[in-house]
This record gives C-alpha cells, structure tokens and sequence, in this order.
C-alpha cells in the first residue's frame, strides 16, 4: 500500500467506464492502484481518478497501451496542492 509520502502518479480518463476499465487491468498486471476522486485543479468529465506508485508508471504504461485506454492527462502531486503534468 502507498504511503502518503511515497511518490504517486494521478491518471485521468474520459469517463467512468475508463477509469473502471484501467483499474481492472492495471490491478490484474500486478500493479497496486487505488480509485480516488478527480482533484478539484484537474477538471475531467468524470469524478473519478486512478492513483499508481511512480515506480509502477512503465508498468502501467506498458499495461494500458495494450488495452488501449491511455488516460486523457497524468500528473505528480506538489506540495500547496498543486499538480505538474507529466507523460505517462
């Protein structure tokens, strides 16, 4: 499980269906996820994000290229709650 200070990765998707589709997948690769509500600075259609462990972000990339369901935008949390947008 992650810890608050363990480096995370937000995932954004289109919509619920997505989002529920990624964790299934990622979950079934072996990668550790938890489905957290959309930050309130990041807007998206849908309410619902995917939060990884940094390390596992080649894994998840790998995972999702496959399935086809890259998510719309990624980003590290900052301190302030603030978010840099990153690749996956």
């Amino acid at each position: 499980m992650t810890r608050a200070a363990d480096p995370v990765l937000i995932l954004v998707f289109r919509g619920t269906h997505q989002v529920l589709s990624a964790e299934k997948r990622l979950k079934g690769g072996g990668v550790p996820v938890r489905l957290i509500p959309v930050p309130r600075r990041l807007t998206s259609d849908c309410g619902l994000a995917i939060r990884i462990p940094l390390g596992q972000r080649d894994r998840a990339r790998e995972i999702l290229s496959q399935a086809r369901l890259l998510p719309v935008s990624a980003h590290l949390p900052r301190e302030g709650g603030e978010f840099d947008p990153v690749s996956l």
